[in-house]
């Protein structure tokens, strides 16, 4: 069972060949289109009867619905499903709050972070952290809804506009980095493969239009990339970090990771190592 919010997804299309080949029959799991039935939710997992679940995504929604499809994966566990990624991997990654704590609680060099509910404790944050910070949702990915904010003027009617919706304030310093990091990909504790990002501004994800180039994977980076996984639970995990003035610092951890890009850069077949991966678990 591959769970998605798109079973059209082309990196889902890959992995379900990858599963093909070896004569799985790969279903999808579309939590959006999933009726919960309380009295009898075990029965409804018959007809799927997998032993294991991939998790490719359960979709950018408002938090109402997040919290109600991470239950959903909560209950598909409690009925014997194993997940790839888990359930609490997927908290944990996914809510920038919750991966800057662990990081940062287990001596992982992280951007300085305040995080808020209330306006006028946003643009103290923004002072405190010296004047140009970057504003990101809470949960998202690919670089959407994140701005850089380094004028007083403009920082007062971003936060005063958003505490108008109630918005919580994720507030994290900016951090020179030559518009330029990189991704990991780590699968149990093991470094696969990794890219450099090069963007022509601050923002360096593949979806802002960044380009990427193979990337020499030295000590520091190997074990850097596989603490931060292991920290946050993520047996899956794209582990970003920048290279800035300070050294190496980890951006974010993403449970749920693309690997298209990547795939250009390495001769390693990374849907079948994640495959290979899964059916050893499955196993």
């Amino acid at each position: 069972m591959i769970i998605t919010s798109n079973s059209q997804d082309p990196e889902v299309q890959i992995l379900s060949n990858e599963l093909k080949k070896r004569n799985f029959i790969v279903k999808y799991f579309v939590a959006k289109r999933f009726i919960a039935n309380i009295s009898n939710f075990e029965e409804e997992f018959k007809d799927l009867n997998p032993k294991i679940g991939l998790v490719r995504g359960i979709g950018i929604v408002p938090s109402q619905k997040i919290f109600f499809r991470l239950d959903l994966l909560s209950a598909i566990e409690k009925i014997g499903i194993k997940l790839i990624n888990s359930r609490e991997s997927l908290e944990i990654a996914s809510d920038k709050f919750l991966s800057s704590l662990y990081l940062t609680s287990h001596k992982i060099s992280t951007p300085k972070t305040i995080v808020c509910e209330n306006n006028i404790d946003a643009l103290k944050a923004y002072e405190d952290l010296g004047g140009d910070i970057l504003l990101k949702p809470l949960y998202g990915s690919k670089g959407i809804g994140i701005i850089r904010i380094n004028d007083k003027d403009f920082a007062e009617n971003v936060l005063n506009a958003l505490g108008q919706l109630n918005e919580v304030f994720y507030l994290q310093k900016y951090v020179e980095h030559y518009n330029k990091d990189i991704r990991i990909l780590v699968i149990d504790n093991q470094v696969i493969a990794g890219m450099h990002r090069i963007s022509d501004n601050w923002k360096t994800n593949i979806h802002a239009g960044a380009k990427i180039k193979p990337l020499r994977i030295n000590e520091e980076l190997k074990e850097l990339a596989i603490k931060s996984a292991e920290i946050t639970k993520t047996d899956i995990a794209g582990v970003d970090i920048m290279e800035s003035n300070e050294g190496y610092q980890v951006i974010e951890i993403n449970s749920i990771p693309g690997f298209t890009a990547l795939q250009k850069v390495t001769n390693i077949n990374i849907s079948k190592e994640i495959i290979d991966f899964v059916l050893t678990k499955a196993n």
